[in-house]
């Protein structure tokens, strides 16, 4: 089985520098999803090797590793 990929585009964030305040803000800017919004994106990656979606749900739970590693 054979499975072609998209071409992954840039992420919409800022890379962790100097200005990692600056990297958090732009974390938390980045919306949370609902229960419905990640069940769509999951099921699109699942099924479809969606690319894009696998990129959204990675964004939206930067929120969560940011405040894991800041515990």
């Amino acid at each position: 089985m054979t499975t072609q990929l998209r071409k992954a585009q840039p992420l919409p964030l800022a890379v962790p520098g100097h200005d990692l305040d600056a990297y958090i803000r732009a974390v938390n800017a980045v919306p949370v999803l609902s229960v419905e919004e990640e069940r769509q994106l999951t099921e699109r990656l699942y099924f479809d090797e969606d690319l894009d979606a696998a990129r959204s749900l990675v964004l939206a739970h930067l929120r969560f590793v940011v405040h894991i590693a800041r515990s």
